[in-house]
């Protein structure tokens, strides 16, 4: 269960009725999401990573080298279930009718189709969001640990209109205007493009583009013509 007021933070997870803690320090939980992130990583190296960050458990002299040495602590049966238990802790399970995040004053963060900010790509905006806003120094909530998952995510989602953080959102949701002329669609091009995360650089850059330089992009790149042709 995510932070509750009335029941305050669950900081376990129960898998094969084995009751196991985890640290979701917002820092660590931050590395997790790079972590999974990483393509160069595979499955069985991610599941080991996982459980070694996550699971707030002593390993004794030395972290385990591999998941048979996990074994000697976590019961072989419960170490997929567990995997899955921490990312359904961190990230949830919501159907993607459901699957919209929202701030608290109702803005769309994220949904089933897009998602409008990365925590590692916008590090910077959300620093100086919080500094800005709350007066929280990240680096220091960092060093000292004491920082929850759970109340950094509420923070996020509290953070004013007028912080970096959520200015650079509204700029990546931003529409074209229906009647806007080709200069004004140049400049909110611009804007998009100098904060666009990097899955969606892309295709900013392609926007921009004039047709013979979209021509010769998509011969490049072996596609179809372009509308227009």
């Amino acid at each position: 269960m995510p932070l509750s007021l009335a029941w305050g933070i669950d900081d376990y997870v129960v898998v094969n009725s084995h009751k196991y803690p985890i640290d979701l320090e917002f820092s660590k939980v931050l590395r997790w999401y790079e972590m999974w992130k990483d393509k160069e990583l595979d499955a069985h190296t991610k599941i080991f990573s996982s459980l070694v960050m996550i699971v707030a458990i002593e390993w004794g002299e030395s972290f385990p080298a591999d998941l048979d040495e996990i074994a000697e602590v976590i019961p072989y049966e419960d170490i997929i279930p567990l995997s899955e238990a921490i990312i359904k802790r961190i990230a949830g399970d919501q159907t993607p009718s459901e699957n919209v995040v929202r701030d608290l004053k109702g803005n769309i963060l994220e949904d089933e189709n897009r998602t409008w900010y990365d925590f590692e790509e916008d590090s910077g905006y959300i620093y100086s969001s919080f500094l800005m806003d709350y007066g929280m120094d990240l680096l220091e909530e960092r060093k000292k640990k004491t920082l929850h998952w759970d109340k950094f995510n509420a923070l996020v989602g509290g953070l004013s209109d007028e912080t970096h953080f959520k200015r650079v959102i509204r700029i990546r949701q931003m529409d074209y205007p229906k009647n806007a002329d080709q200069d004004q669609i140049e400049e909110i091009r611009k804007a998009k493009q100098a904060v666009a995360l990097k899955k969606d650089r892309a295709a900013l850059e392609f926007e921009m583009m004039d047709l013979k330089q979209k021509r010769e992009y998509m011969a490049k790149q072996g596609g179809g013509g372009v509308d227009g042709e």
